[in-house]
């Protein structure tokens, strides 16, 4: 490890080994940073204490680049929000997402490129930003989340933003954002529930008395780096992605004009109970999950739209699991593609059995990086085709409401921020009702283009488990017949 006179950082990750720090640590944040993207104002305030600095893990460097190769802002950004009523702490609730701040490194750390090489930069406990307060009347609360959740992040300053939206001395939302390069889905959920702990402890005036988390994301990424790659998964995804062509399905064509800024949409849509019961029918008889059924679904809408019989769709891939992973806020959650072919007078339970298969060779061959596919699919000679455009995603079940002292947290479900795909058909138990959500590029397609696609996607479902139960018909040929 070496600092050359210009100071730039120069290392060999996981072997630089200092005395009293880890492998591959240098002692002070990283000197310079890359310039910030469109519609983000550097801080420009360099820390003033001590701190740690890290190489990015493998997934932090994926989201990393990708959001400096976009145009404008990031659509790397979540939001959770908590809807608090009753006697409610501000201080309280203040303090409580500074505890957890400090206590999680990934939420105080700066993300620079410095000397060619990419960094997290680790600031002291203390470096805790403030949670900033906003009032406004109930009706103004839905706009103002939507608002919050698509202004940009400065990641050379601040990975997270918190803010308190009062309604009403009894009735406020507590609004974060964060960047996905320090959280994902099963992140948030620890978030929320540390958030009722330390609210619990504070409004009690009493110590909580918790472990630090078993691994942080900077020793993650040192043991992370150090790890051979697996050849047999590179091998696996370079036989898989060969032969993709312009005809090779991702997405649907768009149906507006370019020039729109990129800007996204939602609309939702219920699952009626009989449907339903039919998914988890389906899923007992094929022996598989109701993700394996959703995303055939996906792919049979990708040919009844477009006629592409050679279609792939993106999912989210977890990689915790491990007990020094499960409860790290942290990104831990990598896009796959799903390559399907859909074969002229398919079942659709020869293609759930298809889609199953691919399941599970992403799974085990998931140890590949959006880099390492990107390469591959560059020797495959099938040029610069963007794999993960259309997603599916199926949510787990809502954790049950949070009871805090004196008050109530119910979690809400924020309008689409900025997206990364084209199309996410997104699937969650929410209260009881099974719902869907189609967040859509609306750059791209039209609101009357988003719900036609919506309800293709319920009739094709509706349609595909008719077809188990005798239908002998490919519902994806029907359905473009129809459409």
């Amino acid at each position: 490890m070496s600092r050359s006179r210009d100071g730039s950082v120069s290392t060999d990750f996981g072997t630089g080994i200092r005395k009293g720090r880890p492998p591959g640590v240098l002692p002070r944040p990283a000197s310079g940073t890359r310039p910030s993207r469109a519609g983000v104002e550097p801080s420009g305030k360099a820390p003033t204490t001590p701190s740690w600095t890290y190489p990015m893990t493998l997934e932090q460097e994926s989201i990393w680049l990708d959001d400096q190769h976009g145009d404008g802002p990031s659509h790397h950004l979540e939001s959770f929000a908590l809807e608090l009523r009753g006697h409610v702490d501000r201080q309280a609730a203040a303090l409580a997402v500074a505890r957890i701040v400090a206590r999680h490194e990934a939420l105080r750390s700066r993300f620079v490129l410095d000397g060619g090489q990419l960094f997290q930069v680790v600031l002291p406990a203390r470096n805790v930003p403030e949670m900033a307060h906003h009032t406004c009347s109930p009706e103004q609360a839905e706009a103002k989340l939507r608002e919050l959740a698509r202004r940009p992040i400065d990641l050379t300053a601040s990975p997270m933003r918190a803010t308190l939206l009062e309604m009403s001395p009894e009735a406020m939302i507590l609004c974060v954002q964060f960047h996905r390069i320090v959280a994902d889905d099963r992140a948030m959920r620890t978030f929320a529930r540390e958030f009722a702990e330390h609210y619990r402890a504070c409004v009690e005036h009493r110590p909580l008395r918790s472990a630090p988390p078993p691994m942080q994301p900077g020793a993650y990424a040192i043991r992370q780096r150090s790890t051979p790659r697996d050849p047999a998964a590179l091998t696996y995804w370079l036989g898989n992605l060969r032969g993709l062509s312009p005809g090779t399905a991702t997405t649907i064509p768009p149906t507006l004009a370019p020039g729109t800024p990129p800007h996204c949409d939602r609309v939702a849509f219920a699952l009626d109970a009989a449907l339903v019961e039919s998914l988890r029918a389906a899923c007992r008889r094929l022996h598989t999950t109701p993700l394996v059924l959703l995303a055939a679904t996906t792919a049979l809408l990708l040919h009844a739209v477009g006629g592409a019989r050679d279609v792939i769709v993106g999912t989210p891939v977890s990689y915790r699991g491990a007990a020094d992973r499960d409860q790290m806020i942290a990104p831990l959650t990598r896009l796959l593609p799903l390559r399907l072919r859909l074969a002229p007078g398919q079942s659709y339970a020869a293609l759930v059995r298809q889609t199953k298969r691919k399941v599970h060779e992403a799974l085990v061959h998931r140890n590949v990086t959006q880099h390492d596919l990107v390469r591959l699919v560059r020797r495959s000679r099938s040029g610069a085709l963007r794999l993960c455009r259309t997603l599916i995603v199926v949510d787990e079940p809502e954790q049950p409401r949070i009871d805090l002292p004196g008050a109530t947290a119910r979690r809400l479900r924020v309008g689409p921020g900025p997206l990364g795909a084209d199309l996410c058909f997104t699937f969650v138990v929410d209260g009881g009702e099974p719902l869907g959500f189609l967040d859509y590029a609306a750059h791209l397609f039209s609101a009357a283009t988003a719900r036609h696609l919506a309800e293709t996607f319920r009739t094709l479902l509706t349609s595909s488990l008719g077809d188990l139960r005798g239908g002998g018909r490919q519902p994806g040929d029907t359905v473009r017949a129809d459409t």
